[in-house]
C-alpha cells in the first residue's frame, strides 16, 4: 500500500474518532452507531457498503462486480439499513464489536445464495 494511501486512511479514521462522540480505536461500534443521528447513520451506512465494494473489487476481480453490490442490486438504502438495524437490535452482545464488522457478516449472511 502506498505511504498516500496510508496517510490518507490515517488521516480518515483520526477525523472519525474526533468528529463522532467517542469513538473508539477510530472505528465505529455497534454501540456508537446506535448512538448516531438518522442522517449519521445513513453517511456510515453507505460508506460501509463502499468500503466492502471496493474492497470486494480489488480481491475479487469478478466481471459481474462486487459480491456486495450484485446482492444488494434493487434495495433501497433504507431497507438495507433495516437489515442491519434488524442484526444490531437482537443481539445486542455484539454492540461492543465494530460495527462494520457486524454488517458485513450480517450482509454475508443475507447474501448466500442470492448471488
Amino acid at each position: 500500500m502506498s505511504k498516500k494511501i496510508i496517510s490518507i486512511f490515517a488521516s480518515l479514521l483520526l477525523f472519525a474518532s474526533s468528529s463522532a462522540h467517542a469513538i473508539s480505536l477510530g472505528y465505529v461500534t455497534g454501540n456508537d452507531y446506535l448512538k448516531l443521528d438518522e442522517n449519521s447513520r445513513l453517511s456510515w451506512l453507505v460508506g460501509a457498503m463502499d468500503g466492502i465494494m471496493a474492497e470486494s473489487a480489488m480481491i475479487e476481480k469478478d466481471s459481474k462486480g462486487p459480491w456486495l453490490g450484485r446482492c444488494i442490486n434493487g434495495l433501497d438504502t433504507q431497507q438495507i439499513k433495516a437489515i442491519f438495524e434488524k442484526e444490531l437490535n437482537n443481539n445486542p452482545e455484539g454492540w461492543h464489536a465494530p460495527a462494520a464488522f457486524i454488517f458485513r457478516v450480517k450482509m454475508e449472511k443475507y447474501c448466500k445464495g442470492k448471488i
